[in-house]
């Protein structure tokens, strides 16, 4: 009879360890799995990350591209109000058709330089000092 519940105590304990044995064995897998899936999302937040950086670097250069042009366009609003003026001071019918053409330059600059503006406005709003 000593022998039976040694031999049973045997089994069953021989039968926890194997189970055991096999859960560790399909914790490590799981680990592994997961190893695997964290390198996989590490690479990605990394090329990510390159990519954001590149993103910004285009966002300010474009930026400063934008200002040049705006710069360009109050210059253009400045020269017609000149020439409007100059033109002004003559009586003739063509003065004030030049007249005219001026003003009408100076207000397409100004809606160009306002849209512009408004781009520039989007790339600040991104934290992109421009």
């Amino acid at each position: 009879m000593c022998r039976a519940k040694t031999s049973r105590l045997f089994h069953s304990e021989e039968s926890l360890i194997s189970k055991a044995d096999t859960r560790v064995k399909e914790l490590r897998q799981s680990i592994d799995r997961l190893k695997a899936e964290s390198e996989k999302l590490e690479r990605s937040a990394s090329v990510a990350e390159e990519e954001l950086i590149r993103g910004r670097t285009k966002l300010r250069q474009a930026g400063k591209q934008i200002r040049s042009v705006i710069q360009s366009a109050y210059k253009i609003e400045r020269q017609a109000a000149g020439l409007k003026d100059t033109l002004g001071g003559l009586p003739s019918r063509e003065a004030s058709q030049f007249r005219s053409q001026s003003s009408n330059l100076a207000s397409q600059a100004k809606r160009e330089r306002n849209v512009l503006a408004k781009e520039v406005s989007k790339i600040s709003n991104h934290g992109i000092a421009v």
